[in-house]
């Protein structure tokens, strides 16, 4: 993971030192809601958090980005979710992007990208959390819309399409399916800073 994160720095670095406006901080708000027949789907409810992220733009308007998600939500069916409560979903992604710039004030942004997803959650019955860990891959768009002449404050709102594999081993091939993998769907409206 380091070596993963060195990698992105070092690439950044060489491929946006001769424009300084090509890189973003972004914070947002994000809602996370299972679709499908899965055990996310169908035993919590929506997941609302936060975000903070980091992107870079180089050669034709490509770019890379890396970002963290945390999202909080209730158990909505203790039959498929288990006597847990309070599950808390945390998502570390890396991607690739491209932006297609529409006129001065808006664009539109594509990315896919994987990462790695960690669910925690909370049992009256004992001390330790419960976490599942796992990785996903996702795809998504974005439409930015600049609030300052120069095109340093950018708000940004969009969908992605999360699909998330956990680490979760059963006997029977149909349950273990079912609560191993789920599609989620995000939403997030926040600020972009370029600079």
């Amino acid at each position: 993971m380091r070596k993963i994160t060195f990698f992105f720095i070092l690439i950044s670095g060489l491929c946006f030192s001769q424009d300084s406006d090509r890189f973003a901080f972004e914070l947002k708000g994000n809602s996370f809601t299972g679709i499908g027949k899965n055990f996310i789907a169908d035993g919590t409810k929506t997941f609302t958090g936060f975000g903070a992220g980091f992107t870079g733009t180089f050669y034709k308007n490509f770019g890379l980005g890396i970002e963290f998600n945390k999202g909080y939500s209730e158990v909505s069916d203790v039959s498929v979710f288990g006597d847990l409560h309070s599950p808390q979903l945390t998502l570390f992604d890396i991607y690739a992007l491209y932006r297609y710039d529409v006129n001065q004030k808006l664009s539109v942004e594509g990315n896919i990208g994987g990462g790695f997803s960690q669910l925690k959650s909370y049992s009256n019955y004992r001390i330790e959390k419960f976490t599942e860990g796992g990785n996903i891959f996702f795809l998504g768009g974005k439409a930015l819309y600049s609030v300052t002449k120069k095109n340093s404050l950018v708000l940004v709102a969009g969908p992605r399409f999360y699909f998330m594999h956990t680490f979760t081993e059963m006997d029977d091939p149909k349950i273990e399916k079912y609560y191993s993998k789920a599609i989620l769907l995000n939403f997030s409206l926040g600020l972009r800073l370029c600079f």
